[in-house]
Formats: C-alpha cells, sequence, structure tokens
C-alpha cells in the first residue's frame, strides 16, 4: 500500500495548474498573434480594393528612383519629397513620399488618391498606384517633365510674337 503524503499531493495539484495555465496563456497569445496578423492582411487588401490602383512593391520603386537618390529629387511639399524614377519597362514616374513628418495622416492620404484616380484626364497626370505598409506612404504618377502641360496647352492656343 502506498500512502501519498498530503503535502505531495498538493504539490502535484500546484505543478499541475502551473504547466496548464501556462499552456493556456500560450494559446491565448498565439492566438491574439494570429487575429493581428489576419486583421492586419485584411486591412492592406481592404485599402486595395479601396483605391482600385495597383499595388507597387517597395523594390520596385526603390530601384526605379536608385533608392531614393538625392539626384533623382525633383521637388518638395507639404506631403514630402518628390522623386523622378524609371521603372524596369522604361516608363518614367514620378514618386511622391509622404514625409513622416508631414501633418498629412492616412485620411488625407486616401482622399488624394480617391480623387486624383477620380480626376482622369488627358492633360492632367496619370496615378499609376501607390504603396502603403505601416507609416510609408507614397503614390506613384506618371512623369512629367516641367513645363509640359503648359507648353501643351498654351502652345495649342498661342504662337509666340516675334
Amino acid at each position: 500500500m502506498v500512502v501519498v503524503s498530503e503535502a505531495g499531493s498538493n504539490r502535484k495539484k500546484a505543478e499541475i495548474l502551473a504547466v496548464s495555465f501556462s499552456l493556456l496563456m500560450a494559446m491565448i497569445l498565439l492566438s491574439l498573434i494570429l487575429f493581428l496578423y489576419i486583421w492586419k492582411k485584411k486591412k492592406k487588401l481592404k485599402l486595395q480594393d479601396e483605391f482600385e490602383l495597383p499595388m507597387f512593391q517597395l523594390s520596385t520603386i526603390t530601384r526605379a528612383t536608385n533608392n531614393f537618390s538625392v539626384s533623382n529629387k525633383i521637388g518638395e511639399g507639404g506631403f514630402g519629397p518628390v522623386y523622378k524614377g524609371v521603372l524596369e519597362e522604361g516608363q518614367e514616374i514620378a514618386v511622391k513620399r509622404l514625409s513622416r513628418t508631414s501633418m498629412q495622416g492616412l485620411d488625407e492620404f486616401k482622399n488624394e488618391v480617391i480623387y486624383i484616380a477620380k480626376l482622369q484626364h488627358r492633360n492632367l497626370v496619370r496615378l499609376l498606384g501607390c504603396y502603403i505598409q505601416r507609416e510609408e506612404k507614397m503614390l506613384i504618377y506618371e512623369y512629367m517633365p516641367n513645363k509640359s502641360l503648359d507648353s501643351y496647352i498654351f502652345g495649342l492656343y498661342f504662337s509666340p510674337t516675334t
């Protein structure tokens, strides 16, 4: 006959409770991580569907702009810097990169994307796509050299006087 002391029995119960509690916490933590991962994926897909624009890869944009080289910087505004780039197919692009210090948030970014996408016109620069990842937000436009719109509009209607 085996006699189990009450102290040994309580210790065994405590060990079982500790292991069970640890497993429960690990399961809850893993479930939370999985939930956040799925939520972020759905949020990204929702943004993509909402904009109805191609989403560019960061590697494509960095190659096109020579890693956002200062020599490719063509301007800067309240939104942030604008870089000229060339895609692998040879198409020239302008990349408008949201500055991290910009006061423009996600809502303003969304509004710009939606309005520019809706205002497609042959005399306006076309929005080709965007890039959104965490705090990094960029708009990719077709590149239009300085004065090209002026030349197009005013060149048709006004001839220079000699």
